[in-house]
């Protein structure tokens, strides 16, 4: 006879355990201590299979056979249901294994770094390690949602870093199209979804171009009394030497030459090399750094990094907010503007000199640059020690 709830509830425990019949192999164990557990005993390839199917009253009455019914047609059609059932299971554990943050560290280490500057990948994976891996990082890479990947993207837009936003939310749709090539993603749910993210707000870099506030800006980063010596001295050096911030961030040991006052190193755009004369006053500021990072490849080090990497945009940038500088005062390619504008309007400085000072191709230059910035050299190494001299005279005045 088929089973009912009344008979189950009726069923009281004894000494061993039996079974209660239901029909086809579907029983229900009745344990010593009370306990009610379905199994479905069937049999594949003349061998008897017992397959639990879970406890009553967890699983009811109508549930088990709606399994023991779909278990019978997985048998009917060649497929053993027990050893599906364990495939999937196994299938789940190795899923769980397949987080999000170990797949994108070895995404970054295989595919992104070796094929990007560290100018341009710092800009990136410090957002993964704030932002990023504290929402999804531990979550298995198929249990994402896009909402996961808004969230946790939206928080970096929220704090006004709009492009790195995107630029975040496009790396974690890369990673998880490479998750997927290697078979442990089913698909790429990130796809598409920068463009739901605020869209970045278009225009110039915020900068001042009236010396005036200019030197209101270089007194407070002189003034506040940071935590950070190494980040204190790369915001001190920036407006003296006309160079990218990345470009400045990512400087090393090996292209300074301090006795002959010149920093030799790799333009980011252009990949040329590019010589930046260094006033005395720089070259004063990397020397107090020799014993903080001289035993490192990086001037200014990270003190967070994995390892010997960089300082980040974002650790200049919540210095120079901590310091006093709004983001409408100045962005850190600011720096670069106002430098540009004060000296050509203010000081009257050559144009062509100070487009080959801040890397730019001289279009009346005929010679690829060589000519040009050797016929410079010594001119801006003049000019750069008397801008050097004119910001002191605008934090002093």
């Amino acid at each position: 006879m088929k089973l009912t709830d009344k008979k189950i509830a009726q069923a009281k425990p004894r000494e061993k355990e039996y079974p209660l019949a239901d029909g086809h192999g579907l029983v229900l164990i009745v344990k010593p201590n009370g306990g009610k557990y379905w199994v479905h005993r069937f049999y594949f390839e003349n061998k008897r299979i017992p397959m639990n199917l879970g406890a009553y009253p967890f699983v009811s009455l109508k549930e088990s056979r709606q399994i023991h019914l779909n278990n019978r047609l997985l048998v009917s059609k060649g497929i053993n249901p027990k050893e599906l059932k364990d495939n999937e299971k196994n299938a789940r554990k190795q899923e769980l294994l397949n987080t999000f943050e170990p797949i994108a560290e070895k995404f970054f280490e295989d595919k992104f770094k070796p094929s990007t500057s560290p100018s341009t990948w710092k800009k990136i994976i410090p957002y993964f390690q704030k932002d990023i891996y504290p929402k999804i990082g531990m979550m298995p890479v198929n249990d994402i949602k896009g909402v996961n990947i808004i969230d946790a993207c939206k928080k970096i837009a929220d704090r006004g870093s709009r492009e790195s936003a995107v630029r975040v939310c496009r790396k974690i749709s890369e990673i998880l199209s490479y998750a997927t090539m290697l078979g442990l993603a089913n698909g790429n749910v990130a796809n598409g979804l920068s463009k739901t993210l605020p869209k970045p707000i278009k225009g110039n870099f915020n900068a001042t171009t009236n010396p005036k506030d200019f030197g209101e800006i270089l007194r407070k980063i002189d003034n506040y009394q940071g935590f950070n010596p190494i980040i204190k001295a790369c915001l001190q050096i920036m407006p003296y030497v006309f160079t990218r911030q990345g470009e400045l961030r990512s400087m090393r040991w090996d292209e300074l030459d301090l006795i002959k006052g010149v920093w030799i190193y790799q333009v980011s755009k252009t990949k040329t090399n590019h010589g930046v004369p260094l006033a005395k006053q720089v070259i004063e500021l990397i020397q107090k750094l020799v014993p903080l990072t001289g035993a490192t490849e990086y001037v200014f080090i990270s003190d967070r990094g994995r390892g010997n990497e960089f300082i980040s945009d974002s650790a200049l940038r919540n210095y120079l907010r901590k310091a006093g500088v709004s983001q409408e005062q100045t962005s850190l390619h600011g720096f670069r503007t106002s430098a540009r504008t004060i000296a050509d309007e203010v000081l009257e400085v050559n144009t062509d000199m100070l487009e080959i000072q801040l890397s730019h191709k001289n279009p009346k230059d005929k010679h690829g640059g060589a000519y040009a910035r050797a016929e410079f050299m010594q001119q801006r190494k003049d000019f750069m020690q008397q801008w050097a001299n004119y910001c002191d005279g605008l934090k002093n005045g």
